[in-house]
């Protein structure tokens, strides 16, 4: 009966459950997370070789398909597809090795911060907090819990101003980046306003904002009617001070101290791009 029991755990049947509990399902980027995760043991004694979280979020990528599937490959025109891949933003132990006996329950508490280039769960996006253990020559439990990510004070604060400023927001992507990120990430958050009352209406046709998140300090790109393949290309010529001769780009930078005086330096620098 005990082996019965060893091939059915092997393939999950009677094996050890994990869950686990968050406090709260709403956080900023950087918000510390706290978590209790509960293990509970199945039908027969387990070794756990790992117990770990992980942070992830989707994001679009695009590919090239055959135009007519019914074509053979490589003949035909091709034609782009999105389709949505998983990117993980961080890993988490939460415990070294250890034997769990049959039925046996374990509670463990963590807390941890969440990334501050977590990506904000707007649009299509979605994060959520996957949890897993490692067991030896069995299927590994998993656990997934979604969480909302919103705007923090810097970034509200941006978001408040461009309102102030007559735009609204349109739509907000995770896209995949030509080039990894500063944070090695394979997407970029791009953001698209319009301008619907205010200076800007009619000046111009959209405005694209992609942010780079820190503690204390927020990275702002910014595009108007972009005319470029990719907010991706957009960045990486603002690294290099490649930007170009038209005024349609542009970096900024602010922290809390600048919050007051953000309204009237974003108006001066989309009045300078239009």
């Amino acid at each position: 009966m005990a082996f019965f029991k060893k091939i059915l755990s092997s393939i999950g049947i009677g094996s050890a459950k994990v869950d686990t509990v968050l406090e709260d399902d709403e956080f900023y980027p950087g918000d510390e997370v706290d978590a209790v995760v509960k293990i509970k043991g199945g039908s027969i004694e387990q070794e756990i070789e790992g117990l770990y979280l992980t942070v992830n979020s989707t994001y679009e990528s695009v590919i090239m398909v055959p135009a007519d599937e019914d074509e053979e490959e490589g003949e035909g025109e091709m034609s782009e597809e999105e389709v949505t891949r998983t990117a993980r933003l961080a890993k988490i132990h939460v415990a070294d090795p250890f034997t769990l006996g049959s039925g046996e329950e374990k509670e463990i508490s963590i807390s941890f911060d969440l990334p501050y280039y977590t990506p904000l769960t707007m649009g299509k996006t979605k994060v959520w907090v996957a949890t897993g253990l490692d067991i030896e020559r069995a299927i590994d439990p998993k656990d997934r819990d979604e969480i909302e990510v919103i705007p923090g004070p810097l970034l509200s604060a941006f978001f408040g101003a461009l309102a102030e400023l007559g735009f609204e927001l349109m739509e907000a992507d995770c896209e995949e980046a030509e080039r990894r990120s500063s944070d090695d990430l394979p997407f970029y958050q791009e953001f698209e306003f319009k301008a619907f009352s205010g200076p800007f209406k009619g000046r111009l046709s959209e405005l694209e904002v992609v942010f780079f998140v820190e503690e204390t300090a927020v990275e702002a790109y910014i595009d108007v009617d972009r005319k470029h393949k990719g907010m991706g290309s957009l960045i990486e010529l603002l690294l290099k001070g490649e930007a170009g001769e038209k005024s349609s780009r542009a970096k900024l930078t602010y922290g809390e101290d600048d919050i007051e005086g953000l309204k009237d330096r974003l108006e001066e620098i989309i009045d300078g791009m239009c």
